[in-house]
């Protein structure tokens, strides 16, 4: 073998030191990343985010229970997995960003971040509704799905009627005035009603929290032609509330037997009082319902702890889930364009 210069041996002693190096580096991130994995429960999302289905919502509330719990009561930091996640339906991912942005309040600095998924639509609805700015994901992501760049979302703490503008403002023009004008009484009252009844006892959840701000959250979404607009609260619902401010109308409701969640939201909205007692105050809700009823193809859903109540092309139903929400979420659904202004007068 032929003997090496000095400058050669030099030479393979450097690249011998920076193989080591890099070596290192890699042991040194390596270590890290593990660290970091390790350092994080990881929560896997469901694959589908709705209330409606009674399996989908199972899981999808369950998801949320672990969530709180984590990062609540353990006070441990945690990653959303949501690579399995397919599809983002308006009322659960409304639910879920309600309970994120809770989360993130009473979590008291505890980190929660996301794997990203694999549905590059489902990625564009997280980007676009403000969920992947909750849990620190900053990647660039354009919005090209025609359905998801429509979604719109607003929340807040007081009855702000400038609120509705930032959420259907953009539909000037292709809904009727009338409709227009009865959608923004509900959303009004839906607010109101979150001021002044949503809030007036603890959330049964299991996290015991007193004094609650009365937060409200709202999104809405144009697709195939319809407008769906979907409100949420998350206090002590509409059954939670009755027998404390109306104790005569929930013993009514008790003779029913069953499915009281959900009698207690028709009853409430046969009743049309609110917590202050004015006859002008408290119509705003089932003005909506009764207006929707006079929509072709309208539908309004009103989720409410176990409870919901269904007006669909003016007919009405109600169910009882085994799930409870922990609060009120209301779903609007109207065609956009081709409404009539007498259609929706009375």
């Amino acid at each position: 073998m032929k003997k090496l210069t000095p400058y050669a041996r030099e030479r393979q002693l450097r690249l011998a030191r920076k193989r080591m190096c890099r070596i290192r580096k890699k042991n040194i991130e390596r270590r890290k990343s593990i660290k970091l994995r390790e350092s994080f429960a990881i929560l896997k999302a469901p694959d589908t985010f709705t209330i409606s289905s009674v399996e989908k919502r199972h899981n999808l509330l369950r998801f949320l229970e672990r969530l709180r719990e984590t990062v609540v009561l353990r006070k441990h930091a945690i990653r959303i997995d949501f690579t399995a996640t397919q599809k983002m339906i308006t009322d659960g991912t409304l639910l879920f960003y309600a309970e994120l942005c809770r989360l993130k309040r009473l979590g008291g600095g505890v980190k929660i971040r996301c794997i990203p998924p694999r549905n590059l639509k489902v990625a564009q609805v997280l980007k676009q509704v403000g969920i992947f700015d909750l849990v620190g994901y900053r990647r660039r992501i354009e919005t090209t799905y025609a359905d998801v760049i429509h979604w719109r979302s607003a929340n807040g703490h007081e009855v702000i009627g400038e609120k509705f503008d930032e959420v259907l403002g953009h539909y000037d023009g292709q809904i009727t005035e009338a409709l227009s004008q009865k959608l923004y009484l509900g959303f009004t009252e839906a607010m109101t009603n979150c001021h002044h009844h949503a809030y007036i006892g603890v959330r049964p959840d299991g996290l015991n929290v007193e004094h609650e701000p009365k937060e409200w959250w709202m999104f809405s979404q144009e697709k195939d032609g319809w407008l769906t607009v979907v409100f949420c609260d998350l206090g002590i619902g509409i059954p939670g509330t009755l027998p404390i401010k109306k104790p005569s109308l929930w013993q009514r409701i008790l003779t029913f037997g069953g499915q009281l969640d959900a009698h207690a939201i028709q009853e409430a909205l046969i009743e049309s009082r609110t917590r202050t007692g004015l006859h002008h105050r408290g119509k705003g809700l089932k003005q909506l319902v009764d207006v929707i009823a006079k929509v072709g193809g309208g539908q309004v859903n009103i989720f409410s702890n176990k409870g919901c109540f269904t007006l669909k092309s003016g007919s009405e139903s109600i169910f009882q889930y085994k799930d409870d929400i922990y609060g009120t979420l209301i779903n609007w659904r109207v065609p956009l364009g081709g409404l009539s202004d007498d259609s929706t007068r009375g």
